[in-house]
């Protein structure tokens, strides 16, 4: 049985000096907060750059390992990163800040809205002088007006012919809403927008409208005395435009009973709202052709998210209200405890439900049900192409540096493409992906995966799991300051090490020296883990703070930290102070808080 439970994931193309084949070294593993994650498809097949298509469960070739330097820890960096990031710069970049009021945007949408965004940049509160303030400490984003700032959003959208300050600035009020909506089998995004001026409204929309080359069957728009109420689809516009008015006078968005439960949770002044119909995009998806299955069998009830900025950066709040309580119901000690591991540029840890088996059973059988992974038996895709020969690969290697600094000429491109295509599908004629297919690895069946992850999770059910470790510019995280343990439910600890012994075992790996079982705790300390505790941190402390009491789920990391290390990577972001989330639940109800941190 292989220790895999899935093939490992396309990690891109090779970077670096010419790849050579190792001999197998000896492998570590560090125990971290970690739980099963079924397979997903890494890319369609036949596609450049990605591998041929293997059944579910296959062996995968691993590609070559990326450059010292810790590409890893800074790909997962800037994945955290996005998604506080582009909700800030989001906001500026989708809405006008002008500092003039205006109607509640949910009051113009009807109350079937599947999804529904609202800003607000009212004067009447301070969020939109901190939002402001904490976006000037950004490169590029330090505007001396807010006309500046649109003016700048119009030019990167290549719309020809339209002035920012007339079409735009000269009647846009400070609150807004976009949702999404069905209406006659076909999707639409509705849009609400404040206006001051509704002569210039109409004038601006009608040049808006112009340059973006569509008529009204696609961007229909009333203007009212406060606001202009837009539709926007593929056809039908009108239509949708004149019945959207009609249920929304009867039935507004702003008086459904699940919209008004889900927006009264959020505490306090809000930049942003967002609120999601889980059944109800479900069926818009459908709509669309897209298969909505396995987000109906995660996901329903009605999700609110807060955006909103507080003296030291950016916070997000949500809530879950399902139909289902939130399995992951967490603990009251979860942050107390987190705070006692080592000041480290990264922290997490997690409490694993009681019933985590039970769950994971529930996702791998929807898994396999919307995927078919019962199928084992296909035959692997033939490789697209031969081989690289040596020259080959050494001419590949030149030209992947042009690729990704787009230096390189259209033939030159082309010739990558081909090149790329050929060596993740078949490799090289000196170390090809399959030399012989009857020596073809499948890995595991169904059978031996379900069965592993059942041991695990057998023994990780109510665990306490934490991770603690500090950045290294050679090698993304310095295995010397790790600390990682698990304290399960029961004492034994030593039937998990010789669970994740012979696992390694299998792959030619071991568990690093150091590593201690002892009754119900499993853990591993290296030597050069960071002083201090987390706790002694304003910034997380600060956090913990604001974190859900019951909490399920925390992750930390230094972002100051990391910029010193990688500097590159975090050019023009050097505000960026610290990261934190963490997820719990409230009355049954998921709910999260990610904030971000920035310097003075």
């Amino acid at each position: 049985m292989s220790s895999q439970p899935s093939p490992p994931p396309y990690q891109g193309p090779p970077s670096g000096p010419p790849y050579q084949q190792p001999p197998a070294p000896q492998q570590y593993y560090q125990p971290g907060p970690a739980q099963p994650v079924p397979y997903v498809e890494a890319g369609a097949p036949g596609a450049p750059g990605q591998p041929p298509y293997l059944p579910p469960g296959a062996y995968t070739p691993a590609p070559p390992p990326p450059p010292r330097g810790g590409r890893g820890a800074k790909v997962a960096i800037a994945t955290i990163l996005s998604v506080v990031l582009l909700a800030a710069v989001g906001a500026v970049v989708l809405f006008k800040f002008v500092l003039k009021g205006g109607p509640d945007p949910a009051e113009s949408f009807p109350a079937s809205a599947s999804m529904y965004m609202e800003l607000n940049l009212d004067p009447s509160f301070d969020q939109t002088p901190k939002l402001l303030e904490h976006l000037s400490k950004f490169e590029d984003l330090d505007y001396d007006s807010t006309d500046d700032l649109l003016a700048d959003l119009i030019e990167e959208s290549g719309l020809e012919g339209v002035d920012a300050e007339k079409d735009l600035s000269s009647w846009l009020g400070g609150r807004h809403g976009a949702a999404m909506w069905e209406y006659d089998g076909q999707p639409y995004a509705v849009v609400s927008l404040a206006s001051t001026d509704a002569g210039a409204a109409e004038d601006g929309l009608a040049n808006l409208r112009a340059a973006a080359g569509v008529d009204e069957d696609q961007m229909a728009y009333t203007v009212e005395d406060d606001h202009v109420l837009m539709v926007v689809g593929e056809t039908g516009a009108a239509a949708a435009l004149d019945a959207a008015k009609s249920e929304a006078g009867s039935e507004p968005l702003s008086a459904s009973a699940s919209y008004e439960e889900a927006r009264a949770w959020l505490d306090g002044d809000q930049l942003a709202v967002y609120w999601v119909d889980m059944d109800s995009v479900a069926e818009l998806a459908e709509l669309t052709g897209e298969d909505a299955d396995m987000f109906s069998e995660f996901y329903s009830g009605q999700l609110i998210a807060g955006f909103s900025a507080f003296d030291d950066g950016f916070e997000l709040t949500y809530r879950l209200f399902g139909g289902e309580d939130d399995p992951w119901t967490g603990s009251e000690d979860l942050l107390a405890n987190m705070g006692e591991l080592p000041a480290a540029d990264v922290a997490a840890t997690a409490h694993i439900p009681e019933n985590i088996g039970d769950l994971t059973s529930e996702w791998l059988e929807a898994y396999e049900g919307l995927y078919g992974v019962d199928d084992y038996a296909a035959e692997p895709a033939e490789p697209a192409g031969d081989p690289l020969t040596a020259e080959e690969y050494t001419e590949y290697l030149e030209l992947q540096d042009g690729y990704y600094n787009g230096t390189l000429t259209a033939e030159e491109e082309t010739r990558y493409l081909e090149l790329d295509t050929r060596y993740w599908t078949a490799g090289t004629v000196e170390d090809p992906w399959v030399d012989d297919s009857d020596d073809y690895d499948y890995g595991p069946s169904a059978e031996e995966i379900e069965a592993m992850v059942t041991e695990f999770t057998d023994l990780l059910a109510g665990a306490d799991l934490s991770f603690a470790g500090d950045f290294d510019a050679e090698e993304g995280m310095n295995p010397d300051s790790v600390l990682a343990s698990a304290h399960l439910a029961e004492d034994r600890a030593a039937d998990l090490q010789a669970l994740i012994d012979e696992s390694l075992t299998e792959e030619g790996a071991e568990l690093p020296e150091g590593v201690t079982a002892d009754g119900s705790e499993i853990s591993y300390t290296g030597s050069e883990t960071a002083s201090g505790t987390l706790s002694e941190d304003s910034r997380f402390s600060d956090f913990a703070a604001a974190a859900p009491e019951q909490s399920a789920v925390a992750v930390w990391v230094d972002l100051a930290a990391a910029a010193e290390t990688f500097p590159d990577e975090f050019e023009g972001a050097q505000a960026l102070s610290a990261f934190a989330w963490a997820h719990g639940s409230d009355g049954g109800d998921g709910t999260g808080v990610l904030r971000l941190y920035l310097t003075d």
